[in-house]
């Protein structure tokens, strides 16, 4: 890899933290500078803006999401799992940082509102890729036998989106993590009520 690739991917993953933990507008080119132990130079050198690199910096973090998405389901055995699986990536975000700052998509949601709409656009373009995979995992318990059919999949990843990022907005608001732990043991006891085909009431 090229230094000047190395230093492009440096200035990214340090500025990520940044923008995910204070924000477009909270993170100032001082900071990131300073942070990324580079010159004022250096920035333009690599990016046009500040959008530029705030945009970079969305997809940077939003590609670890992904990554601890795919790590967590591993291992699991059928859809009821892979959902499991995924409250438990927002768990360890919440109580182990380990994305700095939490989720990028919440984060961006709620600032990129009315100010920074190429930034709304890119929030949404992730959300659409969250419920999507979330989409996928519960169409596959349903062929499965292992969801009811009659459960409509769009409106089941709503909720459940609805209640993590829910919990994630409180337990980062109060510093707090049994929000979240509160929040997903809902979709547990949800999925065993309502999605599951064998549930015995």
């Amino acid at each position: 890899m090229r230094k000047g690739q190395m230093t492009k991917e440096h200035i990214i993953r340090e500025s990520a933290g940044l923008f995910n933990t204070k924000g477009y507008t909270g993170a100032s080119l001082s900071e990131i500078i300073d942070r990324c132990g580079i010159r004022k130079g250096g920035i333009y050198n690599h990016f046009e803006s500040k959008d530029e690199l705030a945009l970079a910096a969305f997809d940077y973090s939003f590609s670890q999401i992904l990554g601890f998405f795919s790590k967590a389901l591993e291992n699991a055995k059928n859809s009821k799992e892979r959902l499991l699986a995924i409250c438990k990536v927002y768990i360890e975000i919440i109580e182990n940082n380990s994305l700095e700052g939490g989720c990028p998509i919440l984060n961006t949601a709620i600032e990129s509102d009315d100010g920074h709409p190429f930034l709304k656009e890119r929030a949404q373009s992730a959300m659409k890729i969250f419920i999507e995979k979330l989409t996928l995992i519960i169409v596959e318990g349903i062929e499965n036998k292992e969801f009811k059919e009659a459960i409509n999949p769009e409106e089941i990843c709503i909720y459940l989106i609805a209640v993590i990022e829910g919990g994630v907005m409180l337990s980062k608001l109060f510093d707090d993590s049994k929000y979240i732990r509160h929040c997903t043991s809902n979709v547990i006891q949800y999925i065993d009520e309502q999605l599951l085909l064998n549930h015995l009431s």
